[in-house]
């Protein structure tokens, strides 16, 4: 470890110099620096006081530490006591690509071309997602189309640190950054349409993982039938929103399309003479006239914090975009009890769960009969391709199942594929959707604690119907194939 010895040292701002045994001591290494910039590697015992003593003695320069393992600490001493120390740099730490070329690899030509063909290729094929996944000789590009992946191809991985640099370019990311997860955001034009990316970066062993949400590309949106909502269901929708207080949830698993049904209820009011302001994590469209708040949970700005301060800006219209705990969902329904109307989202199955799932967050019963005003469950489901898809005779048990709901005479099919859908079967997705309103009769049964099957029994004689029986209505008309409906969807006893 002479080399070690005789090579390594940290020099402050007074030309003090740390050799060898404060190295070993402080578990520190320096691994890039010039006049405006110090790269340190540190293993995971280093001590706060320890940072800030760095932070202080450097305060003229921009510090940065890659965090590593008592391992990889190890194997970077044993790296440089075995070669020449002037030529440790970033690299050494992060594999490939030195920080330093990452800028100018962003900016080369074949690269911006390569990412803009991807994000073009997957907004001609109308993917939702674009995955860019690293691994030990390539990378791999998968859309996500209608709700499922698919392989677009794979590439050199000598490629990968400059697309992963100019992914993170475009969406204000720091390319430098590449052992924590980060966010962004970015808004392009294409096809004469305003196009919002959402970037996710996540560290593997490999590299890094990104993920681009594609957003905006439709107004589709905008449009309640194109969604799948039946016209008695629209009906209801925009009565709820002319309320000027109540609360209406929406729930769902997630990817079911929530997030773009609330978009689209917010379109239909009039913020020229409402305050709308939203809630969430994130913002995924962007609403003109609406003020809308993206949660950083890092700095302790959850929903319940914004939506305590929200409620001082005199908001008539308030978006939750998830009721995640009970102090979150007790503040907005009380919210809806006082003058507001709240729209917001709850993981459960099915509408009617709702209220157990409220009641078992630790909600006053008091509070939830009194505050919501509708709740509505949806998902959605692949449509199969009209060019390919095939009848076939149904098994005894689906013909069984249908007749459980009162359907005859239906005509089901199935996926084959073809070159119009990708050799799916499918081809695009749609919405199939439950929702009811709250009335004397539901309040009075919350606060006597009847059952969810008695609160069901009680929709079904009022022509309730449900997601589920919806989508075999569907299936038995050609639209949706039935054995996803029963995996995507399930029956509900």
């Amino acid at each position: 470890m002479s080399d070690i010895k005789s090579h390594i040292k940290i020099s402050l701002k007074n030309g003090e110099q740390f050799h060898y045994e404060y190295i070993l001591h402080n578990r520190v290494i320096k691994t890039y620096q010039d006049e405006k910039r110090l790269i340190v590697a540190v293993d995971n015992t280093a001590t706060r006081e320890f940072i800030n003593e760095l932070k202080h003695n450097f305060r003229n320069l921009e510090l940065d530490f890659n965090t590593l393992t008592q391992k990889e600490f190890d194997e970077l001493l044993r790296t440089i006591a075995n070669d020449d120390p002037s030529k440790i740099t970033t690299e050494n730490i992060q594999d490939r690509a030195g920080i330093e070329d990452l800028t100018k690899l962003a900016s080369d030509a074949p690269i911006i071309n390569l990412v803009n063909e991807i994000i073009l290729s997957a907004v001609d094929k109308k993917a939702s997602d674009i995955h860019f996944e690293v691994f030990e000789n390539y990378f791999r590009v998968r859309f996500r189309i209608n709700g499922y992946l698919q392989s677009i191809g794979t590439y050199p991985i000598k490629l990968f640190d400059a697309v992963c640099a100019r992914l993170k370019v475009i969406s204000k990311l720091d390319i430098t950054q590449r052992r924590l997860a980060q966010d962004g955001k970015v808004m392009l034009n294409l096809y004469d349409k305003k196009l919002d990316i959402r970037t996710s970066t996540l560290p593997t062993i490999f590299g890094e993982s990104i993920v681009l949400r594609l957003l905006g590309l439709e107004d589709s949106f905008l449009d309640f039938e194109k969604l799948g909502f039946l016209k008695k269901d629209i009906e209801l929708l925009k009565k709820i929103v002319n309320h000027s207080y109540g609360a209406f949830i929406l729930t769902g698993p997630t990817g079911s399309g929530k997030t773009t049904t609330l978009s689209a209820l917010l379109n239909t009011l009039d913020s020229k003479t409402k305050n709308v302001i939203t809630i969430e994590d994130p913002v995924e469209y962007t609403i003109e006239g609406i003020n809308q708040v993206q949660i950083n949970e890092k700095i302790g700005y959850g929903f319940g914090t914004i939506l305590r301060n929200i409620l001082r800006q005199d908001p008539d219209v308030i978006m939750v975009g998830e009721m995640r705990d009970a102090e979150t969902a007790d503040l907005a329904l009380r919210s809806a009890m006082t003058g507001h109307l709240v729209l917001t989202t709850l993981h459960t199955n099915d509408s009617v769960g709702s209220i157990t799932r409220l009641i078992n967050m630790g909600i006053e019963r008091y509070i939830i009969e009194s505050s919501i005003i509708a709740a509505a469950a949806q998902r959605l489901l692949r449509t199969l391709c009209d060019n390919c898809k095939e009848a076939y005779t149904p098994e005894k048990a689906e013909i069984a199942l249908l007749s459980k709901y009162n359907i005859t005479d239906a005509k089901l099919y199935r996926p084959k594929g073809c070159s119009k859908c990708n050799n799916t079967g499918f081809k695009n997705r749609k919405g199939i959707f439950e929702i009811f309103e709250f009335d004397e009769s539901i309040r009075d049964l919350i606060i006597q604690q009847a059952p969810l099957s008695k609160i069901r029994k009680y929709l079904n004689k009022k022509g309730f119907v449900s997601i589920f029986e919806k989508a075999l209505q569907s299936s038995a008309q050609g639209i949706f194939y039935i054995e996803e409906v029963k995996s995507v969807i399930g029956e509900i006893k």
